[in-house]
This record gives structure tokens, C-alpha cells and sequence, in this order.
């Protein structure tokens, strides 16, 4: 709600399912999550968003590593989206969306294989994204998605 919302998880083992959310409810509030999960089979949820069309401020910083893991980031509503993912590990998910008004950056690196991944970035223009991952199969690797636009 009223001030600026921070979460900084760190969780280590398998099956779990980790869920946050923040929203801001007025323009100068600020969201911020940093986690950290370690283990296999787990889903992790992040969503931040705000209903103000001048709203700044959400930031994400997640690091998930070994196998069978999902991640899910949605940046909603309002500017200044930036997402910072860090996955390692075999058979991962990733989901990344950021929409509203720009600015939109996402920084992303994977290591391990197979990877799926999907990127979204829309509303006013202004996407940024980096994704740095080394494939090295004979039988080629997962898709990467990549969307920008309105």
C-alpha cells in the first residue's frame, strides 16, 4: 500500500511455490522485490502493479537455481519497469511481462538446458531487454519469445 513496499526472499529446497505482490496506490511509491530461491521443482510468482498512469517504480531481482523451476514476473500499469533474472539449472520457465507506460528494461541470463522463455514488453514505446544464454546442442534448444510493442 501507502509507502514504498520491499521484499527480499531467500528460500532454499524443492516443491514450493513462492508468491508476492505489490501495488501502489499512490505515484510516489516505489516496488521492489529481491529473491532468491534455491531447489528443484519450484514455481515462484511476481507480480507488481499500480492503476496510476504515473506511477514509478517496480523493480525485480530473482535469482532461481537448479532444476524444473518456473518464473513468472508481470510488471503492470504505470512507468519504470525493470526486471533482472538470473536462472540456472535444467528445465526452466520463464515468463516475463512488463506493460504500461515506458520505460521498460529486463535483463536476463540463463544457463542449463532446456530453457523456455517468453518476453513481453509493451505500452509507449520505450523497451529495453538483454538476454544473454549459451546454447550448445546438437538438436538445437528451446524457443526463445521475444514481443515489444503495442
Amino acid at each position: 500500500g501507502s509507502k514504498s513496499n520491499y521484499v527480499k526472499y531467500a528460500g532454499n529446497g524443492s516443491s514450493n511455490e513462492v508468491s508476492v505482490t505489490e501495488q501502489a496506490v499512490n505515484d510516489t511509491q516505489t516496488n521492489y522485490v529481491d529473491l532468491s530461491v534455491n531447489g528443484n521443482y519450484n514455481i515462484v510468482n511476481i507480480e507488481q502493479y499500480t492503476a496510476l498512469s504515473n506511477s514509478f517504480g517496480k523493480g525485480v531481482f530473482a535469482s532461481v537455481t537448479d532444476d524444473n523451476n518456473s518464473l513468472t514476473v508481470n510488471q503492470l500499469d504505470g512507468g519504470s519497469h525493470y526486471a533482472n533474472v538470473n536462472l540456472s539449472g535444467g528445465n526452466k520457465h520463464v515468463d516475463i511481462t512488463q506493460e504500461g507506460p515506458a520505460p521498460h528494461m529486463t535483463d536476463i541470463t540463463l544457463s542449463g538446458q532446456p530453457v523456455d522463455l517468453s518476453l513481453r514488453q509493451s505500452g509507449a514505446t520505450q523497451q529495453f531487454y538483454s538476454i544473454n544464454f549459451n546454447c550448445a546442442t546438437a538438436s538445437g534448444c528451446a524457443p526463445i519469445q521475444v514481443q515489444q510493442g503495442q
